[in-house]
């Protein structure tokens, strides 16, 4: 998946320029440390590396959450680790993924952030944040080709209302940085 892998190198590539981009309060793993110290204020410099996750550690998960994941987010997962991801829509919130076979990100989302019951148990895979506002989950309720599933918005205090943010992965990753807002624009039209 070429498109992928070019939205996620200029990404990275861009965030490579400012210095604070590259840099982090919390832990960074051993092998994502770009070899600098800490700065004065304690922050770590950090490093994308090539993914360690394969195929069967991402099969192990689709069945513990109980849905297959789309074709290109399984890439996206394969792809590289980072400890932040910028892509254009600034209003998403992709998680870091660090190098970790088990993928405890994602099983975070699915099973701990919220009441399970209110989101997988519904269908919804729970996979990034947009902005501070809600949760952006796979809605696996209908089964298409390479479960490129649509992505759907659920607002952290109406957990039943349930908005379509992206056609699929690609359409999200593809998004121009004025989406969030038009998308905001949207709900305040609903909700007034």
């Amino acid at each position: 998946m070429n498109w992928l892998h070019k939205i996620i190198d200029e990404s990275l590539s861009v965030m490579a320029k400012t210095d604070i981009s590259m840099m982090t309060p919390g832990e960074v793993p051993k092998e994502m440390q770009d070899g600098s110290n800490k700065n004065d204020d304690g922050w770590r410099r950090w490093k994308p590396i090539d993914s360690i996750i394969e195929d069967s550690d991402i099969e192990k998960v689709e069945k513990e959450i109980g849905y297959p994941l789309p074709q290109s987010y399984r890439e996206y997962l394969k792809y590289k680790h980072f400890i932040e991801l910028r892509i254009p829509d600034r209003a998403v919130n992709l998680p870091g993924i660090l190098p970790d076979k088990e993928i405890n990100f994602l099983k975070e989302l699915v099973f701990e952030m919220m009441e399970p019951e209110l989101i997988i148990g519904r269908g919804y895979i729970y996979f990034a944040d947009f902005n501070d506002y809600g949760l952006l989950c796979f809605d696996a309720n209908e089964k298409v080709q390479n479960n490129e599933y649509r992505i759907v918005f659920i607002d952290h205090e109406d957990e039943e209302a349930v908005h379509l943010y992206a056609n699929n992965f690609k359409e999200l990753m593809e998004a121009d940085e004025e989406y969030g807002n038009r998308f905001i624009d949207y709900l305040n039209d609903y909700y007034n």
